[in-house]
């Protein structure tokens, strides 16, 4: 029998770790194959690809993104494959989904990788009874069979899935070097599991060499709460620092609060680049924190050379339009390299989902069960987060504005004012309602600057103009942000540009990767002057500059 994994991923680059679990978890008694898509493409194309690798068993792993989908595609497929079995699995169908059994043969509830394996000696070999296999939920004779729990495999069953890693070029690859989580968050799946396992420390390692050794772009870690154990997690950042081939990039999910002052000492070690943590901020409001059953992340240590993304919440217990505009301040005060602001989805069996009545919580009724309004937050207010949410991505997490968003903080009470009036300007103009291109946002910018009162007008086309300067191609102009009439300043610059000395100093290879710029205020400072400032900018591979 054939027998086809299916995965279904928010973008290209991502990969399913899952679907390889189970393919190399069955081993070669199975003839397994895996295929991923993602939900950009057309369903008919996904149905068309599924058909011709004729599989007599299909597998879906399913995701909040991606159940949707699957369920528009299943009927379809039963219809021109009539004999298929199908099985769900994973974290959307593990908890309350026996509805599904109309439309599918059985469901896997947890970890599925055994139960997977025995499903499959169940249809193929005739080798164990389905009422024997833990873990799983089927019909048998319109009656829903519940099989009981299964317990959790070793860490070091699990198979190392990467051997022949040319299969994932560019894309991402997920590692898992721990499963569970020490925390109980209200609002998360992973507090419904018990204890944390991790695998051993030996393997990790020695799997993090393979990827070393071909220079994958970037490993991303999947475990919850990667410095849960301060051993093991300090052997795995003190081996990738001193491993480091300059191109591998990890990605790690910390509790800052486990942060400890030896394991900040190792980290300081790392290259720029190296290492980036996400942190679970969510809120700083204490009540929300206590009714979500999180302690605060306290971000007392300093790591400029880690990349920070840190995460917050909207929609939680007790989290007003107020008290989220603090938590925002809180973090941004921080200036993380990413912000990110999610919205609340009521995972289906966290305990949030058995809670939304208690806290007044009204969310979509189909995936990914957004947040809509509380008791503690209407509609227009979540509606205008969706606003601020969308900018802040486009202009903090982007990391192409960072002089301007500096310069109009100022201009308002907070960061989050900034946002907010920045919000009411898109909406009221529809500018929320249409795409843009690069270019636009500076100019949309520009035109919100323009409309402040006591704005230093000359002085933040400058900081949009640098900005500008520092992310884009040296031919690359926008006119509207000049304050200075550069053709003045031409034999200067053909004077400086024929000086083998400032050549020399930038590492210029050719004077068409050049370009000066004048301008009136010392823009580079965090606290511009009035100063008549020229800058040599080099676009040679990465933008660097200096003043001349």
């Amino acid at each position: 029998m054939k027998t086809l994994i299916a995965a279904i991923n928010a973008k290209y680059i991502h990969s399913n770790l899952a679907i390889y679990y189970l393919k190399h978890y069955c081993g070669k008694n199975h003839n397994v194959q895996t295929a991923e898509f993602t939900i950009n493409q057309y369903s008919n194309d996904i149905i068309k690809s599924i058909y011709k690798s004729k599989p007599d068993i299909l597998g879906f792993s399913c995701y909040i993104w991606s159940i949707s989908m699957i369920l528009e595609i299943i009927p379809t497929i039963k219809k021109i494959l009539p004999d298929i079995k199908i099985i769900l699995g994973g974290p959307e169908v593990s908890y309350n989904s026996r509805e599904l059994l109309d439309i599918v043969d059985i469901i896997i509830e947890g970890e599925g990788e055994a139960a997977f394996k025995e499903c499959l000696d169940y249809w193929e070999y005739n080798k164990i009874k389905l009422s024997d296999i833990d873990g799983i939920v089927y019909k048998k004779d319109d009656k829903i069979m519940v099989t009981k729990e299964r317990k959790p495999l070793s860490m070091d069953q699990l198979p190392f899935v990467y051997k022949d890693i040319n299969q994932f070029n560019n894309k991402i690859i997920y590692y898992e070097a721990s499963r569970g989580c020490p925390f109980r968050c209200s609002y998360c799946l992973s507090s419904i599991q018990k204890g944390v396992r991790f695998m051993p420390i030996e393997r990790v390692l020695n799997e993090l060499d393979h990827f070393l050794q071909h220079n994958v772009a970037q490993v991303k870690f999947v475990d919850r709460t990667f410095n849960a154990n301060k051993e093991f997690a300090m052997k795995i950042f003190r081996h990738i620092i001193e491993h480091d081939n300059q191109v591998t990039n990890f990605h790690f999910e910390i509790a800052t609060n486990l942060l400890t002052d030896d394991m900040v000492e190792i980290l300081k070690e790392a290259r720029v680049g190296l290492i980036q943590f996400e942190i679970g901020v969510q809120s700083t409001n204490i009540k929300t924190l206590s009714a979500i059953n999180r302690d605060l992340d306290n971000i007392k240590y300093q790591l400029p050379n880690i990349h920070q993304h840190l995460d917050l919440i909207v929609g939680l217990p007790h989290e007003d339009y107020n008290s989220f505009k603090q938590s925002f301040n809180d973090v941004i005060a921080l200036r993380p390299e990413q912000l990110q602001l999610g919205f609340l989805k009521v995972l289906k069996g966290s305990q949030l989902y058995y809670e939304a009545d208690k806290y007044g919580i009204i969310y979509k009724s189909s995936p990914p069960y957004e947040v809509l309004f509380t008791k503690y937050i209407n509609y227009d207010k979540i509606s205008r987060l969706y606003t601020v949410c969308n900018l802040v991505d486009r202009y903090y997490n982007t990391n192409r504005f960072g002089a301007s968003l500096e310069y109009l903080y100022n201009m308002f009470k907070s960061p989050f004012n900034f946002f907010e009036q920045f919000a009411i300007f898109w909406e009221e103009n529809g500018y929320d309602e249409v795409s843009h291109k690069k270019q636009a946002y500076y100019l949309l910018l520009l035109k919100f600057a323009s409309s402040l009162e006591n704005i230093n007008l000359e002085l933040i086309k400058e900081l949009i103009k640098w900005d500008w300067l520092l992310h884009e191609n040296v031919h690359n102009h926008i006119t509207e942000l000049e304050t200075i009439d550069q053709d003045k300043f031409k034999q200067f610059n053909l004077e400086v540009l024929k000086d083998v000395d400032v050549l020399n100093k930038i590492g210029a290879v050719s004077h068409r990767s050049l370009r000066i710029e004048h301008f009136r205020y010392d823009v580079y400072n965090r606290q511009p002057k009035l100063e008549q400032t020229a800058i040599l900018f080099n676009y040679n591979k990465k933008v660097t500059w200096t003043k001349i």
